[in-house]
């Protein structure tokens, strides 16, 4: 492409004059070609000496219209390339604009909000389903980026507005922080990860401040508030279930695992848990990732589930398991004495599954991430499996 700011000496204006002077040397070969009999009918006579300078064949009038042909060639070709170059930017121009448009288009319900909290800016985002007149209070599901994400990217890779508009929720992205904003953004949810655990970001307090916040703006069901994440962000799901369990009724983390060792919550938090048995950078088996950027040492999900257990009073004995060749799927209920410590505990084993969405967008193909499960939508799943469970009602009061 040329350049199309030719200020004098610069390399944009010497490749715009190199093609305009190849672009005349055609035109040139084309024009000698086309007057070649005229200019051999008014050659002199043979024997006669052609005037100074001049060129055989031709008369002094025709060399001088013709030097000063290819004099003006170069510019007015320059003048044409440069149209054209600039013609092609114009459109690629338009191209951009009307892809923006689209994208407002999906966007035109995401608004985005800021609050303070710790001495910094912090930024969400939300999607308000299609139909909603802002009467009637909707349950809310936080979506957790993962690690160098940001609320954007946990948009386009869970779908999860789709679902929201579907079944009749709010869906809220948050962001995490980092050097730069909206871009490569953590969450410290313990063992994990980066600039928010290097600075001990205090985001367990950020999403209760963000809870505040959303409730005196939004018609919100406060016993009806969940939460999901990828990779980080689902640690960070981990998290917000053992330090807020009177605001986060049930939890689906995708692809993380455990980061802290508890607070143990005060009531059964209901845990739907998915992860690939291929990932390489939250490995299933634990340990550190060998596709990760950072050297964290992972608990593992069997260790994961175990803890949850516990915390939830499950019968680990006895669970319900239904198997196919690409998942397994396995549910520890609680026991029967278990009481408001009870709540059950379900995970997706998938056989092939990468570092992934399950059923979501693959926006990091080429990254190492593996293969993307497209026959488990796990976005829709999870909500399935939230509108099950809600707050007592005496945790709401506190709440509020």
């Amino acid at each position: 492409m040329l350049v199309t700011q030719p200020v004098h000496g610069s390399i944009g204006e010497m490749t715009v004059l190199s093609a305009a002077r190849r672009y005349s040397g055609v035109v040139d070969v084309v024009y000698a070609e086309r007057h070649r009999g005229d200019a051999v009918a008014a050659a002199p006579p043979s024997g006669s000496q052609p005037e100074d300078d001049v060129m055989p064949g031709y008369a002094r009038s025709d060399y001088d219209a013709e030097a000063t042909r290819r004099r003006s060639l170069p510019w007015r070709a320059a003048i044409f390339i440069i149209a054209v170059a600039c013609s092609g930017v114009l459109g690629l121009a338009l191209l951009r604009h009307s892809r923006l448009q689209a994208e407002a288009s999906i966007l035109n319900r995401d608004v985005e909000h800021q609050l303070r909290h710790g001495d910094r800016d912090r930024y969400y985002y939300v999607h308000v389903p299609e139909g909603h007149d802002g009467t009637q209070p909707l349950p809310v599901v936080l979506n957790f980026h993962g690690g160098g994400g940001n609320a954007d990217a946990a948009r386009r890779q869970s779908r999860m507005n789709e679902v929201a508009d579907r079944h009749g929720f709010l869906v809220v992205y948050p962001e995490g922080s980092g050097r730069l904003r909206h871009k490569l953004l953590t969450w410290n949810a313990g063992s994990c990860c980066a600039y928010a655990v290097d600075k001990q970001i205090d985001d367990v307090g950020f999403v209760a401040a963000l809870l505040d916040d959303l409730s005196k703006q939004y018609s919100l069901d406060a016993r009806r508030i969940y939460a999901t994440g990828i990779s980080n962000g689902a640690m960070l799901a981990y998290r917000l279930a053992c330090e807020l369990p009177d605001r986060i009724t049930a939890i689906s983390p995708v692809a993380g695992t455990l980061g802290v060792d508890g607070p143990v919550p005060d009531r059964g938090v209901p845990v739907l848990h998915f992860h690939g048995r291929q990932d390489r950078n939250v490995p299933f088996s634990g340990g550190f990732g060998p596709n990760g950027l950072l050297k964290v040492d992972h608990r593992s999900v069997p260790d994961t589930i175990a803890w949850w257990c516990r915390a939830n009073q499950c019968d680990v004995e006895r669970p319900e398991v239904q198997e196919s060749s690409d998942v397994v799927i396995r549910r520890y209920l609680p026991r029967a004495d278990a009481g408001a410590k009870g709540a059950p505990v379900e995970l997706y084993e998938l056989t092939d599954g990468g570092h992934t969405w399950p059923g979501g967008a693959d926006i990091t193909a080429g990254l190492g991430t593996g293969k993307l499960v497209t026959n488990v939508d796990a976005s829709e799943l999870m909500w399935q499996f939230f509108q099950q469970f809600s707050l007592p009602a005496k945790e709401r009061a506190s709440a509020e």
